[in-house]
């Protein structure tokens, strides 16, 4: 090896800090390795969220933004951000690729679907940006516009559709051209995992002529509540029989956050779906505002280049050797995002994908598949070690999504036994170095004081930076003061040129 100890970069995804100790599983947790650590070596607190990510000022952090910007080592404006300017500057409703589209869909007098998620959490939609798409479908006269919201509840209270709903519906009551012709829980229509049966239950509800359960979507809330499924999980619902997409429509899906909207998009576009039985729908276009996957062809409205001087392209270049791991929920966060934007592996990385378990949520797995990511590294570092090891361990944000306490705190401790794992083989055996960090918060907030309702989303707080290495007398974290400050710490510790 060029290097002579291995460097671990551990993220523990949702893991923030707080200094209230109520409702933080956190803090709750019994972690003896992790308090033992904190009281030995240097630690700081780094911002993820905001202006510090690229996101608007106040905005929660998100595992995409944050992997995204551990690996640039910078600042990079987000979609989110950009999106918001061009509306408020004027520019969104000029984007030629917007405009020629819908130009087309006014010819042909057909319909034109809008899909996303109704929610103003900033992490993978926002519903300013679903009414500037109105506005602007409006402005050219589309015939008609069928809206299909997905219900949030995960980045937003468990039961908040009843009030982007009621926005969305004030937002078209004078518009008798637009209409809300289905609900869909974003479990369903936002599946990552391969889950395709959810992922078909959505384009079912899309695309095929069954009779109208449900005529408002009120009722649909209120049959859900009773029976104790909130909003991420209200199965899909169609409200209109005039909503199904056919022949010659235009689909917009408003997501601009790729991975959790790719499964839906490939059964529409791609032309050797497999997974399961989908009509032939010739789309007049099919509409999305960043690229969802370079090998999904749709009609792009705010092209981003990938990135190409991140973290681990100065190490491949520098000939170092990479292992980057993580279990299925969190692989596209330590590959494609953390690696600005390309999927592959770069010259002298190992990529390993852990299966995630094929869960409605992990409150009864708690351990999610931490154990076999932790045996991969240990056999890596035993056998075959590598000098940078990019880890994702995700149980502190999955578990803590549930909005369950006592399982999120399991799940900590878990990962305090995994860790312990890492620390006597790289650290007491190697002279490695481990880093603990994180992405985002999440687990040291699980209750909203002023919804009175478990917290499952994403928190603006701060996350931990531990540095464990038998030289840390000699490091100094005075200049670490956010996520984008970890890979020049991290390239100067690997003494690799920036």
């Amino acid at each position: 090896m060029s290097n002579k100890k291995p460097v671990l970069l551990v993220i523990l995804d949702g893991f923030g800090y707080s200094s209230e100790k109520k409702y933080n599983a956190i803090a709750q947790a019994h972690t003896p390795h992790l308090n033992s650590w904190f009281s030995t070596y240097p630690h700081t607190v780094l911002d993820s969220s905001g202006k510090a990510v690229g996101l608007l000022g106040g905005y929660i952090g998100n595992s995409e933004v944050g992997h995204l910007t551990i690996g640039a080592g910078a600042v990079v404006p987000q979609a989110v951000a950009v999106i918001h300017s061009a509306i408020d500057t004027g520019s969104f409703f000029k984007n030629k690729k917007l405009t020629e589209a819908l130009t087309k869909l006014t010819h042909s007098k057909k319909i034109l679907h809008i899909f996303g998620l109704l929610s103003d959490a900033g992490v993978h939609s926002h519903i300013k940006h679903l009414f500037a798409y109105i506005k602007a479908a409006r402005e050219h006269k589309i015939q008609k516009i069928v809206i299909h919201p997905f219900l949030d509840g995960r980045d937003t209270p468990p039961k908040s559709g009843k009030y982007y709903l009621e926005q969305l519906s004030e937002y078209i009551k004078s518009m008798s051209n637009v209409i809300i012709g289905s609900l869909h829980g974003r479990f369903y229509a936002m599946d990552r995992d391969n889950n395709w049966k959810r992922t078909q239950k959505s384009y079912r509800v899309l695309t095929e002529q069954i009779e109208p359960t449900f005529v408002h979507w009120s009722e649909v809330l209120e049959y859900y509540y009773t029976k104790n499924i909130t909003d991420e999980f209200i199965p899909p619902t169609l409200l209109s029989s005039d909503a199904i997409i056919q022949n010659g429509d235009g689909i917009l899906f408003f997501n601009f956050r790729p991975d959790r909207a790719r499964q839906l998009t490939k059964a529409f576009i791609d032309k050797h779906f497999s997974h399961f039985s989908t009509k032939k729908i010739n789309l007049t276009f099919f509409i999305t505002p960043v690229a969802y996957n370079k090998n999904i062809n749709t009609t792009v409205l705010f092209a981003r280049q990938p990135l190409k001087n991140t973290l681990k392209h100065i190490l491949s270049k520098s000939g170092k050797t990479i292992f980057t791991i993580a279990e299925t929920e969190k692989y596209a966060h330590v590959t494609y995002f953390f690696s600005g934007g390309q999927e592959q592996a770069l010259p002298g990385e190992t990529q390993v994908l852990i299966p995630s378990l094929p869960k409605k949520n992990y409150v009864d797995h708690p351990q999610m598949s931490a154990e076999k990511i932790t045996e991969a590294i240990v056999h890596s570092l035993k056998n075959a070690p590598t000098n940078f090891y990019l880890i994702n361990y995700a149980n502190a944000d999955m578990v803590a999504h549930s909005g369950n306490l006592p399982a999120t705190i399991k799940a900590i401790e878990y990962l305090d036994t995994q860790l312990a794992h890492l620390y006597k083989t790289a650290i007491e055996k190697m002279n490695g170095i481990m880093i603990i960090t994180s992405d985002h918060g999440n687990a040291e907030v699980m209750f909203d004081k002023k919804t009175q309702q478990p917290r499952t989303a994403h928190t603006t707080n701060p996350v931990p930076f531990l540095y464990i290495g038998h030289d840390y007398k000699n490091i100094d974290l005075s200049n670490l003061r956010k996520l984008s400050d970890i890979k020049n710490f991290v390239l100067k510790i690997m003494e690799s040129p920036n």
